[in-house]
């Protein structure tokens, strides 16, 4: 009764009433700041969101007015009468270097410019690897016409100097090329500088390069890059759009611009009603950045410190994000991919590059826009939105992001706060339980006293007067419950013994608990001795007062039990006038001396009842060895049985014995220890008709005289 003795001491009880009053308080207050908290962060999360939403759908906005806007710019390039003219004349004047095939020495100094200036630095800048490639060989990227390779000898192969309007080769192609330098100069600066691509239609020959690299002179039908985008949007792509319409590439490794990623806007160019072939003007990425960033100027665009990107439905980045723009080496540090973080620091740009695999971009390309709490492509926690773009030629999404930190900032100020407020509130708390608790818990040492003695025993516990309070009402009923456990202990001791009782009527005492519960089934099978016992009353004592013989009978079935208990002997059956006994079912012999012993010991003590009472009745015993079942029957009542041989045995010897005669068969006589006196029954012919060898147990002296 630790547990009591430890509640006896009322300083605990304090402790405890004080503690549930800083509790409480605690509870109070981290409930009511908890509410607040929600609530504050609902409202926060909410509002950002729905800003996110704002600012992703106004980018997306832009980005398709500004794109659409660049693709009518290049359909009006592509169908302005000079840029026909000059594709025009450009064609004539490649198809006349057919005819001017380069000299060996010619071709010599070509490949080794090729070499020092394409092919070495492209192959150590990483850019083969991101193509899955271990390397790039001249054969792959030099024309394979002489008019490419003429138109790149004089003025291309990547020299990494201003190409000359006019070589001075006195061919057609400089003439009509110094004749148009100016004119594609204008038109290259009003899309941010880029390259500008003069495509045939019927060869898919690039006949013009502004910047001259080495795709002018390929064919991206079957040259180097006919697998590029601009050859996919050009041939594939653009034959499918309504005439004048213009298509965009996505941000991809291209290998003339150095192995950077670029964008490609290219649009059809007729003659007449003839497509004579295509105009494709290179977007560099500053130009979408300028869209996406609101020129730099986030809080303008309300993103305060967040970001807006776009992403390809390939899972690609196509501008750069916020965290590269500002802070290029910590966004680095946070790319967890080696390859492709030794890639972005080759190009110096995220751009075609990184992969942004994120809930907010892929439910995008499933039609659907995206609000909530998410991870960005560098693992960062943000609240997160994003929406499709409608822009011919590509699928993009625009995604805005808002570092989590950053939009929960204002929670854990408030969070601080409440932290504070429990440092004052705590402790006032805890004086006032303190105080309280002393009040309280005073009459608290005497009932404890009193009901551990109820615990211990002690039906009668002294209990001073608590007072009329709860106090007061519960050392009353404390009083009054030991007196009602005294009254249903005494109830449940008779009602077990008289259960116990029962139960041994009909089952062996191993079998029966201490409240009346039968412990198990007994179910054994054995080698062991059954000795059967038949009691008969004479004439005489059937004539006598009935009760006084049942009596006495009970009383034979008691001295029959209690002697069997000695010998550690199993009852199995015991009526009025018959018993029924099993020796050795639980021992490892198969207790034939046992029952000897048992049997001399029943005959002499009801020999000497008889005697005593002058009881004019008379016992019969038979004993036989064997392998005996034994167990407990449930079939419409309880009961616990022997069966076997030496059981059908027992009971047709017990009936054929003599008044005070214990009769064994050969199998027990042959178990029996040599210190027990047998003699042949000679009065013993047979059983059910079958031949029977009995034997008959000499008793002691005492015992066979009477």
């Amino acid at each position: 009764m630790s547990w009591l003795k430890r509640d006896r001491n009322p300083h605990r009880i304090r402790r405890q009433v004080a503690g549930t009053m800083v509790i409480t308080a605690f509870v109070a207050v981290a409930l009511f700041g908890a509410v607040n908290y929600y609530a504050a962060y609902d409202l926060l999360r909410s509002g950002t969101q729905d800003q996110l939403s704002a600012v992703a759908q106004g980018r997306a906005a832009t980005i398709e007015s500004g794109t659409n806007r660049l693709l009518a710019e290049v359909s009006a390039n592509a169908s302005d009468l000079g840029v026909v003219r000059a594709l025009e004349d450009f064609i004539d004047a490649y198809d006349e270097l057919h005819d001017e095939p380069l000299t060996a020495a010619q071709l010599a100094e070509l490949d080794e410019r090729y070499e020092a200036n394409i092919i070495e630095p492209v192959n150590k800048s990483g850019v083969t690897d991101a193509l899955g490639r271990s390397a790039i060989e001249i054969d792959e990227i030099r024309p394979e016409s002489d008019a490419g390779r003429y138109v790149q000898y004089y003025y291309g192969s990547g020299s990494g100097e201003d190409p000359p309007a006019d070589a001075g080769d006195g061919s057609t192609y400089s003439e009509v090329n110094a004749a148009n330098t100016e004119f594609m100069k204008t038109l290259a600066s009003s899309t941010g500088g880029g390259d500008i691509l003069l495509i045939s239609a019927e060869t898919g020959d690039v006949v013009y390069s502004f910047n001259k690299g080495i795709d002018v002179g390929t064919s991206l039908i079957d040259g180097p890059y006919n697998e590029s985008a601009l050859a996919e949007a050009v041939f594939d792509r653009l034959p499918r759009v309504q005439a004048g319409d213009s298509v965009l590439t996505d941000f991809q490794i291209y290998i003339p611009s150095g192995g950077i990623p670029v964008l490609f806007a290219s649009s059809a160019i007729k003659s007449g009603t003839d497509i004579i072939g295509a105009l494709a003007m290179q977007i560099p990425v500053e130009a979408l950045n300028t869209i996406t960033t609101g020129n730099g100027d986030w809080e303008s665009i309300g993103l305060g410190s967040g970001e807006s990107y776009v992403v390809d439905s390939g899972l690609v980045l196509q501008s750069e994000s916020r965290k590269w723009i500002e802070d290029p080496q910590g966004y680095l540090d946070r790319v967890s991919d080696d390859q492709t973080r030794s890639l972005i620091e080759i190009f110096e740009s995220p751009v075609g590059i990184q992969v942004v695999d994120t809930e907010p971009v892929r439910t995008a390309f499933e039609g659907q826009d995206f609000e909530g709490s998410t991870k960005n492509y560098l693992g960062e926690k943000t609240f997160s939105s994003s929406t499709s773009i409608n822009v011919a030629g590509v699928r993009w999404a625009v995604v805005t992001d808002a570092p989590l930190s950053d939009t929960q900032q204002p929670l854990r100020d408030y969070a601080i706060k409440m932290l504070l407020v429990l440092l004052v509130v705590l402790p006032l708390s805890g004086l006032v339980g303190v105080w309280l608790a002393r009040l309280l818990t005073r009459p608290i040492p005497p009932a404890v006293e009193a009901a551990d003695k109820v615990a211990n025993g002690d039906r009668h516990p002294e209990l001073p007067a608590l007072g009329n309070d709860e106090f007061g009402d519960l050392g009353r009923r404390l009083v009054k419950m030991a007196g009602e456990l005294e009254r249903q202990e005494s109830a449940l001791a008779e009602e077990y013994e008289n259960k116990r009782q029962l139960m041994l009527a009909v089952l062996p005492a191993s079998l029966v608990e201490a409240d009346g519960q039968v412990s198990g089934t007994g179910a054994t099978v054995d080698t062991a001795t059954v000795i059967a016992v038949s009691v008969d009353a004479h004439q005489d004592s059937m004539d006598a007062d009935e009760e006084e013989l049942v009596e006495s009978l009970a009383t034979l079935s008691r001295y029959a039990e209690d002697v069997a208990a000695e010998h550690n002997i199993e009852r199995i059956r015991v009526a009025a006038d018959r018993f029924l006994f099993l020796a050795g079912s639980e021992e490892e012999t198969d207790g034939a001396n046992e029952a000897l012993e048992f049997t001399s010991r029943v005959t002499g003590k009801i020999v000497e009842f008889r005697k005593a009472n002058d009881l004019a009745v008379t016992i019969h015993i038979g004993l036989s060895t064997g392998a005996v079942a034994t167990g407990v029957l449930e079939r419409g009542s309880l009961t616990f049985g022997a069966w076997g041989e030496p059981v059908r045995r027992a009971l047709a010897i017990s009936a054929l014995s003599r008044s005070e005669e214990i009769l064994v068969d050969t199998s027990t006589a042959a178990a029996a220890a040599d210190s027990w006196t047998m003699e042949l029954a000679d009065h013993i012919v047979d059983l059910n008709d079958e031949p029977m060898t009995l034997f008959t147990l000499e008793l002691e002296p005492a015992t066979s005289e009477v």
